[in-house]
């Protein structure tokens, strides 16, 4: 696709997730990393510096009970905890559910971009195991794991984290979503992502793929640089990942987010799963947060995004 056609808007609709985007590449550039070129954009430039006695911190876990990966409470890579301000819990039928923390390192001042290969496995395959107990719950309908990284994305603290929120409902947008991707398996006689894996995969939006999944910058991307991670099987939910499968998503997620990380953009990394629904195809979605939403997105729903989706891509495959 040529630079000029990039550079006249576009409006895309997403039909699965239910919204416009108009693509207008022509009011925004690519990332800077100045803080200068950055507050021009009201880009918060993320604090690094250490809080004192951070909770997430080795030191401060020594007696909080939880479930370690790749160690144990001494020296461990990964800790899953109980979220001590929980929206929803278990001994509450009005807001019923499960809130936990992973703490994705106990290396205070590296992301999940900076960490190695193998330790992103270990937070994936905390994912899986958490995500396999809470399903149990037969009162569980929808489980959410969520990473909030940076201060516009959400986060409270510094310290690498992510989050799984398990609730006994499940939100009428899913529903929603999951009942507009039942009618295209309908009208198609093929799951919707199956198909789009396949279209964006030799197209100017993919940004890596091997024989277990592919990563790019979908169509009517919501946020600047948003990014899917797909595995090519027809999986319902992360627990179904095999080894292979696990490793290269990792990989990806890997690639992505440090990109992410060397321009200092926060975002928010999500992935949703409805215990209901056996037929998902599963996937995770990276969202920068590097613009805010104004008077446009919040009254009409119609997303402005001033950074085309192939043109992120290319930036996610630059070494």
């Amino acid at each position: 696709m040529s630079k000029e056609k990039l550079q006249q808007a576009e409006v895309r609709e997403d039909k699965i997730h239910d919204r416009f985007v108009i693509i207008a590449p022509g009011r925004a550039n690519r990332p800077k990393k100045t803080k200068e070129a950055q507050a021009e954009d009201g880009i918060i430039k993320e604090d690094k510096s250490i809080q004192e006695k951070c909770v997430f911190c080795l030191e401060q876990q020594q007696d909080v009970k939880g479930l370690y990966y790749g160690g144990d409470k001494n020296n461990w890579k990964v800790k899953v905890i109980k979220n001590i301000f929980p929206a929803v819990t278990s001994d509450n039928d009005k807001a019923y559910g499960y809130q936990e923390v992973i703490i994705e390192t106990s290396e205070h001042g590296k992301e999940m971009g900076d960490l190695p290969l193998d330790q992103i496995i270990e937070i994936l395959e905390a994912y899986i195991v958490r995500t396999r107990e809470l399903s149990k719950d037969k009162k569980i309908e929808y489980v959410l794991i969520f990473k909030n990284k940076g201060g516009r994305a959400g986060a409270s603290l510094n310290h690498a984290h992510s989050q799984i929120f398990a609730a006994g409902f499940t939100p009428p947008h899913i529903v929603d979503k999951l009942t507009k991707a039942q009618a295209y398996r309908i009208k198609h006689g093929n799951c919707y992502y199956c198909d789009l894996l396949k279209q964006e995969e030799k197209g100017p939006r993919n940004i890596i793929a091997d024989e277990y999944a592919i990563a790019f910058t979908p169509y009517a991307s919501t946020y600047q640089y948003e990014a899917w991670i797909i595995p090519r099987k027809h999986l319902d939910n992360i627990t179904m990942l095999n080894r292979e499968e696990i490793t290269s998503i990792a990989g990806m997620i890997k690639q992505i987010v440090g990109k992410l990380n060397q321009e200092d953009i926060p975002y928010n990394m999500y992935l949703h799963q409805s215990i209901l629904d056996k037929d998902e195809h599963f996937y995770i979605r990276i969202c920068p947060r590097r613009s805010t939403w104004a008077g446009v997105e919040m009254g009409s729903r119609i997303i402005i995004n001033t950074v085309a989706p192939e043109e992120a891509a290319k930036f996610y495959r630059e070494k």
